[in-house]
């Protein structure tokens, strides 16, 4: 059979010696020896096993194999029974974290500052992980405080928290002042027979997505290179296997709608930073995983391994590897994306007592009531436009940013600061809670009003599109009053178009005030302009503004904005 032509599958547990993808066969008879590497990215601190969870998949319903249903996966507790297994399968194995394992995290882990995840992950067995630019939501500081098990002024928010128990490691983060790698730029870990040396790189983009002022001092530089500089230190720790762990990915151009997405060995439709990356890695690196992008993937890449396994836990990586006891060559190599299914699998007793226990702390703030909805209020909108999620929480931000500087008449919002819908979990009214709101904006930004000349609004909306290509995915939503026109087939900097507010043109010389969050007033994701904002005020928490919106009379109607704000010439 074409190697070419097989499609890897996402397997349900326990088929834990599954090949998965692909292999290649040792050669004659000679001895191999055999381990197994294990990996979870992008956790994001999803310790919860109740609704809402994160992912469902369809399966075979019970008793009817020609109908499938909808099935929750991951959560802390099912995805510990689902490691377990598959370690008592696999004794030669490894357990790795590929970044973003805290950050963005629902309220029951963001309330305690991620510490109860990071007890977890100890829990769960993880041996290293290596940094994700959401372990630095917080800024540096606040990490290694983490790190080494230290209580910040206010006291730990997990009670008897010990610190990280795994190391963090990242090859291509400098320390400005000493010139030398921030944290360990790689780590050796004996796996049965062999040593592997990991080696840890997070996306150079990592400054244009966190707060700049939280990471002052860090030099964030190219990854394959960082990597690649490591691998003499690795062999001289005697490391028989060099895999990268890259925070950093692809994302599937062609992936089947409505299944979790995948691609086949070759991965022609795999695109993104992370192929340049693995295609600028020197050969003895032999395994890539990667994460960043949440997507579910195994390849092979100019002759390695290069795996991600989606997020939140709903998914475990299995990569087995041999290598000849001899030479200690790699002789086989084979990838494979389990499902952890919470009908296929039980919640594992101590991590539903830990889960319980977060719960308990959690529960006044978290289950307060903010607002009676009709509908779900999802981030989806009309191509090339706002999002109705995205366009309420821009009026929110409007409407609570007046109250304090009645000037102000724009608000803007990131789309990727918004992670989660909005009352999706059952149709009719819906009780939504704090919880569910910081579901929705977990980054604990403040607001900040600012004044910009409309030049620089122009200016900024025309940095919604960085390069040559027209990426929708990054349209700032805009507050009610702010509308244009945008052409894909335009020049990057002459895409924007009718551009008003309140009907009227916005004039290049007239002054404007404008409400962003925290995240974006320093810059973040590339948007340059805001930083020139003059006249800044800071005005309050973006998720105060979002419970104040929705606990007003007309929050329960909440529709989506017609005629749309943005709208894409075709």
């Amino acid at each position: 059979m074409n190697p070419a032509r097989i499609r890897n599958t996402l397997i349900s547990l326990p088929l834990a010696l599954a090949l998965g993808a692909c292999a290649v066969n040792a050669p004659g008879s000679s001895q191999v020896d055999r381990l197994t590497i294990f990996a979870i990215n992008d956790f994001h601190g999803h310790i919860q096993t109740a609704a809402p969870v994160p992912y469902t998949y369809p399966e075979p319903a019970a008793g009817e194999p020609a109908r499938t249903v909808a099935t929750p996966h991951g959560g802390l507790a099912h995805l510990a029974t689902a490691l377990r297994q598959l370690r008592a399968a696999n004794p030669n194995s490894v357990t790795v974290g590929v970044g973003d394992l805290i950050g963005g995290s629902p309220l029951g882990s963001s309330l305690l500052k991620d510490e109860p995840t990071l007890d977890a992950l100890s829990r769960l067995g993880l041996e290293l992980s290596v940094l994700g630019n959401h372990e630095l939501d917080a800024g540096r500081d606040e990490l290694q405080r983490k790190l080494r098990g230290e209580c910040d002024a206010t006291g730990c928010a997990w009670p008897d928290f010990r610190g990280v128990r795994l190391p963090y490691i990242a090859a291509n983060v400098i320390d400005e002042a000493s010139g030398r790698p921030w944290l360990e730029p790689l780590r050796v870990v004996p796996v049965g027979n062999v040593k592997v040396g990991f080696i840890g790189a997070v996306t150079r983009d990592t400054p244009s997505i966190v707060m700049p002022s939280g990471i002052s001092g860090l030099r964030f530089e190219d990854e394959a290179r960082s990597i690649n500089a490591q691998v003499p230190a690795a062999r001289q720790q005697g490391a028989q296997l060099l895999v990268a762990l890259v925070h950093e990915g692809g994302k599937l151009e062609r992936a089947p709608a409505g299944e979790v997405e995948r691609a086949g060995l070759d991965c022609p439709d795999l695109k993104g930073p992370v192929v340049e990356i693995v295609r600028q890695l020197v050969p003895e690196i032999k395994i890539v995983f990667s994460a960043h992008t949440h997507q579910a993937y195994t390849c092979r890449i100019d002759g390695r391994l290069l795996v991600q396994g989606q997020s939140y836990g709903a998914l475990i990586t299995q990569v087995d590897v041999g290598l000849d006891a001899r030479s200690g060559e790699l002789v086989e190599s084979h990838a494979s994306n389990h499902k952890v299914s919470q009908a296929s699998y039980a919640a594992a007793a101590d991590m539903t007592e830990f889960i319980a226990s977060v719960e308990k702390l959690t529960r006044p703030i978290r289950t307060r009531p903010v607002a009676t909805l009709q509908a779900p209020i999802t981030r989806t909108g009309p191509a090339g436009s706002e999002t109705h999620l995205g366009a309420v929480i821009a009026d929110a931000q409007l409407a609570y940013a007046r109250r304090i500087d009645s000037q102000v008449r724009i608000a803007l919002m990131n789309p990727g600061g918004i992670r989660a819908d909005l009352g999706a979990r059952a149709a009719g009214p819906l009780q939504v809670d704090l919880g569910d709101l910081f579901a929705v904006q977990p980054f604990g930004n403040e607001l900040v009003s600012m004044s910009l000349s409309g030049a620089e609004i122009a200016e900024l909306l025309e940095q919604q599109w960085p390069g040559p290509q027209a990426d929708p995915a990054r349209l700032l939503q805009p507050s009610a009053g702010l509308s244009y026109r945008w052409s894909a087939e335009r020049r990057p900097g002459e895409r924007v178009r009718e551009l008003r507010l309140d009907g009227s043109e916005i004039a290049p010389d007239a002054s404007y005030r404008v409400v962003v969050n925290s995240f974006l007033a320093e810059g973040g994701d590339r948007y340059g302009v805001l930083k020139r904002g003059r006249e800044r005020r800071l005005l309050g928490p973006d998720l105060q503004a979002l419970a104040d919106y929705l606990g007003g009379a007309e929050a329960a109607a909440l529709m989506p904005p017609q005629p749309a704000r943005i709208r894409q010439e075709r």
